[in-house]
């Protein structure tokens, strides 16, 4: 898997540089390239279809959400489910009562079995787990932007960090991103359970200024003040950094998987992997644990964008 996890990173990278320039719809094309390689390559070591056929059922299960979304002229009291989820190959609703469900709820159950193939199809694989973190901010972005053409772009970024977490607990930028998306949508508790779980990881001082936010949001100021002050003290430790500026650090930003290494190996003392941040609903609990010979592929190198 060596050399296909090279080739995946590197097929991530171009995904990063054309969501930076805002071909996003090229960039989502090249981060599920990567996921796809990875799988295939999975498949191939182990003699199996398991993982492609994975990969699959998460875009499907992807896919097949936006069935749930009401259109501009319809109401979601009038979207028959009955007839949409017979229409779908996602089976997680096949045998269900659907007479008290939700079209939001139907969606959720479609997006969290996603998340579950999305690990499964990663095989623990760091390069997969990039990619997958690529996607959620992608589609934060696109949120954010409002682009024309893709439906709920928010819970499925949240969706994609979740799968990051669950095919690479290590992958502390992706419940970093998942805490401010947690954040924003006022599920204070688990933001501060992601976020806190990235500090394990990895102590960066936009990951203490996202908490410090969140502790003050949850009415705790003493945990906020100590936070903003490990931001501030992380700051001024980084070479370049701008002294008292700590607020100042983006929280949305493209980091390609070089980064990721360095960064995942500036805390000598953090653990090799930690649980991942539990999903909003209907998960079934199960998580992916990161072998060390997985952690270790990735060496430090020169970041192809730095941190400004």
């Amino acid at each position: 898997m060596e050399f296909i996890a090279r080739e995946a990173d590197a097929i991530t990278r171009r995904a990063f540089e054309l969501g930076g320039r805002n071909a996003y719809f090229s960039s989502r094309a090249e981060f599920v390239a990567a996921l796809r390689l990875v799988a295939q390559g999975l498949d191939r070591d182990g003699r199996t279809q398991a993982y492609s056929q994975a990969l699959a059922n998460a875009l499907t299960a992807l896919s097949e959400a936006d069935d749930f979304v009401p259109g501009a002229a319809q109401l979601e009291a009038n979207l028959n489910l009955k007839s949409i989820v017979a229409c779908h190959g996602t089976p997680v609703l096949k045998t269900a009562d659907l007479s008290n469900l939700t079209a939001m709820a139907a969606s959720q159950f479609y997006l969290t079995f996603a998340q579950e193939q999305f690990g499964a199809a990663s095989g623990g694989e760091v390069a997969a787990s990039m990619a997958l973190r690529g996607l959620g901010k992608l589609h934060e972005t696109m949120a954010d932007k409002k682009v024309q053409g893709i439906v709920a772009a928010r819970p499925k970024a949240v969706t994609f960090f979740q799968s990051a977490l669950l095919a690479c607990p290590a992958n502390h930028m992706a419940s970093n991103d998942l805490g401010v998306m947690l954040a924003r949508n006022g599920r204070l508790e688990d933001a501060r359970t992601a976020l806190e779980h990235s500090l394990l990881v990895s102590q960066q001082a936009s990951t203490w200024h996202n908490l410090a936010v969140v502790y003050g949001q949850l009415g705790d100021p003493r945990s906020a003040e100590r936070a903003r002050r490990q931001a501030q003290s992380l700051t001024q430790a980084t070479p370049g950094g701008r002294q008292g500026k700590s607020s100042e650090t983006p929280v949305v930003q493209w980091v390609d998987p070089q980064t990721f290494a360095q960064r995942t190996t500036e805390t000598p003392g953090a653990p090799a992997f930690a649980p991942p941040v539990r999903p909003a609903t209907n998960s079934t609990g199960a998580t992916a644990t990161t072998p060390d010979r997985q952690i270790s592929r990735w060496q430090p190198g020169k970041p192809t964008d730095k941190r400004k």
